[in-house]
């Protein structure tokens, strides 16, 4: 079924030790985005299958099967209702795999990416990219935020649990009462942090000058090799996209 709680996992950053965690910062960007733009260049049912098992050499490289397959159980009933209403539209079952393993491919791109970077890197890497230092702190604060919000999400469920409160009632309207309790300390918590925050920003003189950082990051031959297999899918995919939906029943012709 579907879990927003388990969807939430994506954007938990953690870098797990790993050979994916050791690569540099800019080359795992670079794999991330070259799987996000490859679904997205043709409607190809072969292109989809290809991207989509590409990904098996990063899902071992960084160790996170266990958060791919969370992910994916997560977004399960999301997926159902994308093959039904795809099917109902286009009233094409291959059209309909296409666009859930489109799905499925940035899902697994996403979660190997935030497995195997921590919040620093990608704020690094957005430096590196002349993204704005204002732009950079907000998308970091908010990856950090999320998984923050998610934790204090279940200690108030469980909060609420110990006090006899049902959340999981049935009928969508009683289920939906039933979340008002848990919405409003949420905010307030929220709140409090976003305030926390904002004291800490001012009394350090956040944005009175330009950033600096001790860290530097080098390429070594393993970032070679992932940019040459980024570089690999990026053309493959390309030629997969412009082969015609016939080419895959020519081996049964």
């Amino acid at each position: 079924m579907f879990d927003p709680l388990g969807m939430l996992e994506i954007f938990r950053t953690g870098q797990l030790e790993s050979s994916y965690a050791r690569l540099n910062p800019l080359v795992k960007f670079i794999l991330f985005i070259t799987f996000i733009i490859i679904p997205l260049i043709s409607t190809s049912f072969l292109l989809q299958l290809f991207s989509l098992v590409a990904q098996i050499p990063l899902i071992l490289m960084s160790r996170s099967g266990r958060r791919v397959v969370r992910s994916l159980k997560a977004s399960t009933f999301f997926i159902l209702i994308l093959i039904v209403l795809n099917y109902i539209t286009t009233n094409s079952i291959v059209f309909s795999l296409s666009m859930v393993i489109r799905l499925l491919t940035m899902i697994i791109a996403s979660a190997i990416f935030m497995n195997g970077s921590n919040p620093s890197e990608i704020g690094d890497v957005l430096s590196k990219l002349r993204v704005p230092t204002s732009i950079t702190f907000s998308f970091i604060v908010a990856l950090r935020f999320i998984p923050v919000l998610a934790d204090d999400f279940m200690n108030i469920i469980a909060s609420q649990a110990s006090r006899g409160h049902e959340v999981e009632r049935s009928g969508f309207i009683r289920r939906a009462k039933s979340l008002l309790p848990l919405l409003i300390p949420l905010i307030v918590i929220a709140i409090r942090r976003a305030q926390q925050l904002a004291e800490a920003l001012e009394s350090r003189c956040f944005g009175s000058g330009k950033r600096t950082s001790y860290i530097t990051y080098e390429m070594g031959l393993i970032d070679f090799l992932a940019l040459a297999y980024a570089t690999a899918i990026m053309i493959t995919g390309s030629l997969l996209a412009t082969l015609p939906p016939e080419f895959l029943l020519l081996p049964f012709r």
